[in-house]
């Protein structure tokens, strides 16, 4: 078991950390397109497709390095729902044809994509989606109204999940382009956190699909989607990691310049111990992230890592904003101190890719055959 980085996953770590702070200093608008120009959106999609063919753990590490810098959670999280959500379960499970088609677009970020399941009505339990893929003379038409879609103000791509009209309880998976006639991409909605996440209602009037847009196979689709699934709750958050050790640095910075009478406030329990479970929750989300990624690498499902992972990262994130909230007291109300906003953002990563009670559903399951043989 070793802990440290190759010399190449270290270069990589540090070429992204330095693109962050140089995509910080670009008007939000435009900070998706240099993100892919520099080759974030491709760095675990293969070298035919024009992606890098980095092994997941080193991808999260670099995204560990963009979010030391950029401090933009609604970007990097509709930076890896296109990536994790869509193009790398293509890459896994699409057919040659499809990944030809799609994948180098996705990887230099010409087209965008997105996962578009959730439903007002079914909510987690996408089970119970209302939306369907049915029969059409000329192939197949999608159906369905999904909500809260990430990415969908940019998205050229959506991941569409219905339920198959010939079966009662299977679902199926087809790739829909915005352009397909039927494709309604609504207002964005205004967030209080992951503002620039670009999160839209998205309407599909029947779109006409070929039997070729199908991912997976008909019937397949609740597998396709807990594929995204696994993908986006181990790595999705793998900015967070780079985040969560800048707020860090900062506090700690803020508590050994700010004093009271002749020392700084760095010298009280109270204080320092805040900073310690900071510093816990960083290296302890650190370890769950790069295990499930590494599982993942070896070509396990890792459902109940990769839960484990997306549940204690979001958690921590949230605790340790609050604490870097309270050790300024005042201050961190002001609006450019950035704890607000960081707080409203960490806050918002606890339900998206699954709640905390969707999560620890998913890491009991997992732990069904020890539970059976003891």
């Amino acid at each position: 078991m070793q802990f440290g980085w190759t010399d190449e996953q270290t270069r990589l770590h540090q070429r992204m950390r330095a693109l962050g702070s140089d995509v910080a200093a670009v008007k939000p608008p435009e900070r998706m397109r240099a993100l892919a120009a520099a080759g974030a959106l491709a760095l675990p999609l293969p070298a035919r497709h024009g992606g890098a063919e980095h092994d997941l753990v080193t991808t999260a590490y670099a995204f560990e390095g963009l979010g030391e810098t950029l401090d933009d959670a609604g970007l990097l999280l509709a930076a890896g729902a296109h990536l994790f959500g869509v193009a790398l379960v293509l890459a896994r499970v699409g057919t040659e044809a499809q990944c030809a088609r799609w994948l180098p677009e996705l990887a230099s970020g010409e087209r965008l994509a997105s996962v578009a399941v959730t439903e007002h009505r079914s909510g987690s339990n996408v089970a119970a989606v209302a939306g369907v893929v049915e029969p059409d003379p000329a192939g197949l038409r999608a159906t369905g109204e999904k909500c809260y879609v990430t990415n969908a103000e940019r998205a050229g791509l959506f991941l569409f999940v219905g339920r198959t009209a010939e079966q009662a309880r299977g679902l199926t998976a087809v790739l829909v382009p915005r352009e397909t006639p039927g494709v309604v991409v609504g207002k964005p909605l205004e967030l209080a956190g992951l503002r620039t996440a670009g999160v839209a209602p998205v309407s599909f009037q029947g779109c006409p699909v070929s039997a070729g847009a199908v991912l997976g196979k008909r019937g397949a689709g609740m597998a396709v989607f807990h594929l995204a699934m696994g993908f986006e709750r181990a790595l999705l958050l793998a900015f967070r990691l780079g985040a969560m050790r800048r707020q860090l640095d900062e506090a700690l910075t803020f508590a050994a310049r700010r004093t009271l009478g002749e020392s700084s406030i760095l010298e009280h329990d109270a204080v320092a111990h805040r900073l310690a479970r900071m510093k816990r929750r960083l290296e302890t989300s650190r370890l769950l992230v790069y295990r499930a990624a590494w599982e993942l690498d070896t070509g396990e499902r890792a459902a109940g890592s990769a839960a484990l992972a997306k549940w204690h990262v979001a958690e921590s994130a949230a605790e340790s904003a609050l604490d870097a909230f309270a050790l300024r007291g005042a201050a961190g109300c002001l609006e450019e101190s950035g704890l607000p906003g960081a707080i409203d953002d960490a806050l918002a990563a606890t339900i998206h890719s699954g709640t905390a009670d969707v999560l620890a559903t998913v890491v009991a399951r997992s732990l069904a055959p020890h539970r059976q043989s003891g």
